[in-house]
């Protein structure tokens, strides 16, 4: 007699042929994507199972966590300039109002 091998990890193909359906949504025909769905009972395989889409969920984390770093990022750069571009015009304002103020006094003196 042979001894049992033990079972490779499942790939995330094998996590989603086993899965099952997402709540609130019926499965179809004989199993998602036409695959018929198998029963798991062995504790081994449903914890590598449970890894692969922890593995899964972590990823898609970190890509979302980049994304947002970046987001956050463009956010800091868009208000540095905004800031920095309401300062000049504030500055502008003040210039143009001493224009018009010392254009105001000239024509008073010429009169």
């Amino acid at each position: 007699m042979e001894a049992a091998k033990p079972r490779e990890k499942p790939t995330e193909a094998d996590v989603k042929r086993q899965a099952p359906a997402e709540p609130g949504r019926p499965e179809t025909g004989p199993g998602a994507g036409g695959q018929r769905q198998v029963a798991i009972s062995n504790p081994n395989e449903v914890a590598s199972l449970v890894l692969v889409q922890i593995d899964a969920v972590n990823a898609k984390k970190d890509e979302l966590t980049i994304a947002i770093k970046g987001l956050s990022d463009l956010t800091k750069q868009l208000v540095r300039a905004y800031g920095e571009h309401s300062k000049r015009i504030q500055q502008l304002e003040m210039k143009i109002r001493e224009l018009e103020l010392s254009q105001v006094k000239a024509k008073a003196k010429a009169s």
